[in-house]
C-alpha cells in the first residue's frame, strides 16, 4: 500500500514537472501578446501593463484546466472563478483590487497573439477590459494541445488586475 501511494505521488511530481515548465515557444508567445496588448493601449493613450509571475501562474492553471477538461468559461465546472484564481494567487494578499479576465482560443495557425488581441479588441466586453484604464498588471498563459476536438489547438488566459491599498 506505501509503495502503490510513493509511486501514484511521483507519477503526479511527474506530471506536474511536465505542465510547469513552460516551453521557449510559450513564454515568447506570452511575451508577443503582452508587446501587442501594451501596443493597443499605447495607441490609445493608456498606460502599459505589467506582467506579474503570480497572476501568469493563476492564468496558467487556468489554461490547463481548460484544456484538461475540455470547457471554455471564466468559470470552471469544480465552481473556480477570477476571483478564486486571483486572491489564490497571492498577488493581492493586503490590497483592495479589481480584476478581470480574457480568454481565447484557436487552432495554432489561428491562435497567435495578433490574432487573440485582434479578436478580443472586436469583442465589446474584451475590448472593455484590454482598454480599461483601471488595470496595472497582468498574468497571461497560453497551453496548446487537444482541445475541442482540435489536435492542435491553443488555449489563451488574461488576468488583469489593479491593486491598490
Amino acid at each position: 500500500m506505501k509503495t502503490t501511494r510513493h509511486l501514484a505521488a511521483l507519477f503526479l511530481a511527474i506530471a506536474l514537472i511536465g505542465t510547469a515548465a513552460p516551453t521557449t515557444a510559450q513564454a515568447s508567445a506570452r511575451a508577443r501578446l503582452l508587446d501587442r496588448l501594451n501596443h493597443v493601449r499605447a495607441v490609445h493613450g493608456l498606460p502599459a501593463v505589467h506582467g506579474a509571475r503570480s497572476l501568469r501562474a493563476a492564468a496558467s492553471r487556468h489554461s490547463h484546466d481548460m484544456l484538461a477538461r475540455d470547457y471554455f468559461a471564466h468559470t470552471s465546472p469544480t465552481g473556480s472563478t477570477l476571483y478564486h484564481r486571483i486572491t489564490g494567487s497571492g498577488f493581492v494578499d493586503g490590497y483592495a483590487w479589481r480584476g478581470g479576465e480574457t480568454l481565447a482560443w484557436g487552432t495554432t495557425g489561428v491562435a497567435t497573439p495578433r490574432w487573440t488581441v485582434h479578436a478580443w479588441m472586436h469583442s465589446p466586453e474584451h475590448r472593455d477590459i484590454l482598454l480599461s484604464p483601471t488595470f496595472r498588471w497582468i498574468g497571461i498563459s497560453r497551453t496548446c494541445g487537444r482541445f475541442k476536438h482540435h489536435s492542435n489547438a491553443c488555449v489563451w488566459t488574461a488576468d488583469w488586475v489593479r491593486r491598490s491599498r
